[in-house]
């Protein structure tokens, strides 16, 4: 069946839209912490820390190491040049580059006042800060760090500093160190922008996936191929139901006709015809593809490709307690094992790295539903597949 597979795959790939680069799973990681890192500053603020308590310097350096480790995984699978010359690694240099400059500053400010401003600030105006924070972390999950729009959010903090009583000096010193952040990255993000948005730089929002299913009690490649097709429907309906209404999984297909394949087999105990239906659909990058391979998989429809590589990165969040983390994370690793995933790297945020670990694992994608069961097994968080 495997041998089928590749094949398909084969042929498929000659199609546009549908094969991408393996190290793209990867390359993703340092874009993602900088999500990450804006979360844990809206948090740290909603806590009514001070800004200037935040460990700048240290996350500036494991943002480093994520982008070392992601590439350090990647060429596993990828040439230097590739990755290199990649708009991946343009995005990724700029990332960590532009992260740094923002941070770097704010530290060395945060030392030079630390004697001169308390631990904690939980006014009215470090609140609306926390909620920029988390709306930005939010929105980065779809948006490009370079479309957003810096003037219009900077102009909003302006008129929420103006309009909040009882400032503090530390709400002074955060507003005006956002002001000249913002006002920075509206300028540098325009020509990023313009790049990314000309064609042959933009990647869609989507990712093409060669899905298995056997059907069950058919007597031919017709009856097979609408039983896959009622199963792909019920495996939206939930998720619509359950995640997004205007969540879809589609068949993938052009004037020719669908990317829907059926073989036929006979089973050896029973001699009988069997008919294993295979198809390319298309579904969602990002948080969305999770339920959608988890939906899929209760429907019997199993991922065997996913934008023509048999390899994903997945991301974990370990917590417990601190005597206990350890040993958490040494047998998620071992369960990983079982279904041939292999650990890449972990971090913590700095903040609360005794009880919270992020795990990276890279797994085969034949392995992936089977993966995420015994993840969850374990009873940690599968933060996000890194599908390209």
């Amino acid at each position: 069946m495997g041998k089928y597979v590749n094949i398909l795959d084969e042929k498929i790939k000659t199609k546009s839209s549908y094969s991408r680069y393996q190290y793209q799973s990867y390359m993703t990681g340092p874009e993602w912490r900088n999500v990450e890192m804006a979360e844990e500053l809206a948090t740290f603020l909603r806590e009514g820390n001070s800004i200037f308590q935040f460990p700048y310097f240290r996350q500036v350096a494991d943002l480093w190491r994520v982008f070392y480790n992601s590439y350090s995984a990647a060429r596993k699978y990828n040439s230097a040049w590739e990755i290199w010359t990649s708009e991946y690694m343009v995005m990724d240099v700029f990332i960590a580059m532009f992260t740094t400059l923002e941070m770097i500053p704010k530290g060395v400010i945060s030392l030079m006042l630390y004697p001169f401003l308390k631990k904690d600030n939980n006014s009215t105006m470090q609140q609306k800060v926390a909620d920029y924070f988390e709306r930005y972390a939010a929105d980065l999950q779809t948006i490009p760090f370079y479309d957003h729009h810096y003037k219009e959010n900077r102009a909003a903090l302006a008129e929420a500093y103006n309009s909040c009583e009882n400032k503090t000096w530390v709400d002074w010193f955060t507003w005006k160190s956002l002001s000249i952040e913002l006002w920075a990255r509206r300028w540098i993000s325009k020509p990023l922008s313009y790049w990314f948005h000309q064609e042959g730089n933009t990647v869609e929002a989507t990712t093409d996936i060669l899905v298995k299913y056997r059907a069950e009690d058919v007597d031919n490649r017709e009856e097979a191929q609408e039983q896959f097709r009622q199963y792909l429907a019920a495996a939206n309906h939930k998720l619509q139901s359950t995640v997004s209404g205007d969540l879809e999984v589609s068949v993938v297909g052009n004037e020719v006709g669908d990317d829907v394949y059926t073989r036929m087999r006979i089973d050896k105990d029973s001699m009988e015809q069997k008919f294993v239906v295979y198809g390319r659909l298309r579904g969602p990058r990002y948080a969305l593809f999770q339920p959608v391979v988890r939906s899929l998989a209760e429907q019997d429809i199993h991922v065997k490709k996913i934008a023509g590589q048999d390899h994903v990165q997945v991301k974990c969040v370990v917590t417990a307690p601190e005597e206990q983390l350890e040993d958490k994370v040494a047998s998620l690793n071992a369960k990983a094992n079982i279904t041939h995933a292999t650990p890449l790297y972990t971090y913590g945020d700095r903040i609360h790295d005794k009880t919270r670990r992020v795990c990276l694992f890279d797994v085969p994608v034949k392995e992936l539903e089977d993966t995420l069961y015994g993840f969850d097994e374990e009873e940690v968080e599968v933060k996000f597949i890194h599908n390209f």
